[in-house]
């Protein structure tokens, strides 16, 4: 329920890509430096094939509740597609390219009656959805060069009767539904009852026809007539990933609800998770959902309050309730929240600031039933399971690392730079020359342009394509001697480029102080093992090969686009340990990055596995 906005239509001075999640929270309380390697480091863990079951089911069982008995056969092929626009957001505000209102409805004797029919209805359409959304999803999954494992483990029977089962969940509210009314059946049958974020059912946001399952005023519900009004709010299968997202009114936290029931004035937050419920996750899914209460509390205020939270196990029993914080609880989460934000996103946190402190490993049984002994006594027992053990000093496994201070390769012999000491911003001192007007920009960025002189060296002074420095002195003026910090070099056809983001500043400086433009470095070569292949050219929308690289003293990214893409690339794997020789220095996301272009060397030293 993409709601994105405070009241005042702005959200406060943060970054979006750095808002903090719930399954950041749990990692983080999990352990600091398990949170520390996946997100602020962004050491991507492998993706095993159950990924696909997760997937296929969650995107199978949204595309059957969208259905309408009244508009789609049983056996039909899919004939719901949402438009979207370029960024994949659904076009909720046009008339135009929704489906339902297009469809022919179905002989009224060929409806289903009773929750029999409906139930052999609702299977039939998830038999008719499965075999795409499983292949979509395997799709993915062989597509992301950091998988791990074989298909063969992947098993879609399986997913198939987690499927069924949430479908059932589901006819359980409309037959519920059915049974106890519905206060607004009679404005519903007029067309005026359609909240702000409409359930998907392909219909526009602003539907005022009455739905053609309809029946006449006064009659008793129909069966078909639940199933449109319990059908809950979910993420529309068509939009593109983290577009259907929440965020709370101070722009630091997000969320995403998997479905959200509201037939009879109640609001209750449901969580589907493929799978028993059999493990330490468990523990996290209760805070996950209490979490969501909360969210959907401060962005809804107490008009809407939520009457339950359930997580839907469905490769298990019933349904487990989760209890909903009070407000007492939800004020105290808001502040510990919000603590954490300032704490772990507002700015970057050092390694020593999130140590390896790991919290017991909890032991569950089926449907996220606690365990009779609930705590492993082991306190290294989640280390033994973390993907993260052969880098992490705290885990006491063996390192999987690698330091290198000389490479001979080549027929030459290589300064190899650890990578928690690649320096990625450089300062330098000089004369303002061609100065271009700066301009002010809505954010607060300047836009300013000039050359940096000093003797017989010159460097383009620009702002970053991301974004440029709030910090310029108002003295910068042509021949005006300044010093620029922060800077991110580049070259271009053999011109040292210096570009200014936010943490970049401009102040005017005496003719004492120094820090030359030639002794800005931007070359490097590094060598680490492979942690994760991040991107890989397909010949459509992707045309850069990039990696995340490991050494004893930290991790960077690394990136080639287009020609410059070593031949190599498509024999490298994860684990492998590699050289890049003569890279260009860069930085991405506040961490270092290696770009590759002419002159760069990539060389492969071995090919063991992480």
């Amino acid at each position: 329920m993409p709601i994105q906005k405070n009241s005042t239509g702005e959200h406060s001075e943060v970054n979006p890509y750095r808002r903090l999640s719930a399954s950041q929270a749990i990692a983080y309380n999990t352990c600091p430096r398990l949170w520390y390697y996946g997100w602020e480091r962004r050491l991507k863990t492998p993706l095993p094939p159950q990924i696909i079951r997760g997937n296929a089911a969650e995107a199978c069982i949204c595309r059957v509740m969208r259905d309408s008995p009244a508009l789609v056969p049983s056996t039909a092929e899919d004939q719901m597609q949402s438009p979207l626009d370029e960024q994949g957001n659904p076009l909720w505000d046009s008339q135009e390219g929704w489906p339902s209102p297009t469809l022919q409805a179905i002989d009224e004797s060929s409806w289903p009656t009773d929750f029999e029919a409906l139930t052999a209805w609702a299977h039939s359409r998830a038999e008719a959805h499965f075999e795409k959304c499983w292949e979509d999803a395997k799709s993915d999954w062989l597509a992301n060069p950091n998988r791990r494992g074989t298909i063969e483990d992947a098993d879609p029977e399986e997913c198939l009767n987690m499927v069924i089962r949430g479908i059932d969940l589901h006819l359980r509210e409309v037959h519920s539904c059915l049974e106890s009314g519905h206060g607004d059946l009679e404005a519903w049958r007029r067309g005026e009852y359609r909240p702000h974020w409409p359930a998907p059912d392909g219909f526009p946001r602003v539907w005022t026809d009455p739905h053609p399952s309809s029946r006449q005023h006064g009659e008793q519900m129909h069966i078909i007539e639940a199933w449109e009004i319990a059908r809950p709010w979910f993420v529309d299968p068509d939009a593109a990933a983290f577009t259907q997202t929440s965020t709370h009114p101070g722009g630091w936290f997000q969320g995403e609800y998997d479905l959200v029931y509201r037939w009879g004035g109640r609001t209750r937050i449901i969580d589907l998770k493929a799978s028993i419920g059999k493990g330490d996750r468990s523990h996290g899914y209760i805070d996950q959902l209490r979490m969501y209460a909360w969210l959907w509390n401060r962005t809804h205020g107490d008009s809407e309050p939520i009457d339950g939270l359930e997580i839907w196990y469905l490769g298990a029993g019933e349904p487990k309730p989760v209890p909903i914080p009070s407000p007492d609880e939800m004020n105290q989460m808001e502040m510990d929240l919000h603590s954490l934000y300032n704490k772990i996103r507002k700015e970057s946190p050092t390694m020593e600031e999130c140590p390896p402190t790991p919290s017991p490993l909890r032991r569950f049984q089926p449907g996220g039933v606690p365990d009779k002994i609930p705590i492993e006594e082991d306190p290294k027992a989640r280390c033994r399971r973390c993907e993260y053990r052969g880098i992490c000093e705290g885990s006491d496994a063996p390192s999987t690392t690698v330091q290198y201070d000389k490479l001979q390769r080549l027929g030459h012999d290589w300064t190899i730079t650890p990578i928690d000491d690649i320096q990625t911003r450089f300062s330098a001192v000089g004369e303002v020359s061609k100065l271009l007007d700066p301009k002010l920009g809505e954010d607060g960025t300047v836009d300013v342009r000039f050359t940096l002189v000093d003797g017989w060296d010159r460097a383009t002074v620009r702002p970053h394509r991301l974004g440029g420095p709030k910090k310029v002195t108002r003295s910068l003026s042509e021949g005006s001697r300044v010093r620029v910090d922060g800077a991110l070099p580049s070259l271009w056809k053999g011109q040292l480029n210096l570009d200014l983001d936010s943490k970049s500043q401009i102040k005017v400086t005496d003719g004492d102080d120094r820090s030359p433009i030639v002794e800005i470095e931007t070359r490097v070569s590094v060598v680490g093992k492979v942690w994760s292949i991040d991107a890989y050219p397909d010949g459509v929308s992707i045309n850069r090969w990039a990696i995340t690289l490991v050494d004893t003293s930290g991790s960077a990214s690394a990136v080639a686009f287009k020609q410059f893409i070593p031949t190599k690339a498509a024999s490298i794997s994860r684990g492998d340990v590699i050289g890049i020789l003569n890279g260009e220095v860069g930085e991405w996301g506040g961490r270092p990055q290696i770009k590759m272009g002419p002159g760069t060397k990539v060389v492969v030293i071995s090919n063991d596995e992480v």
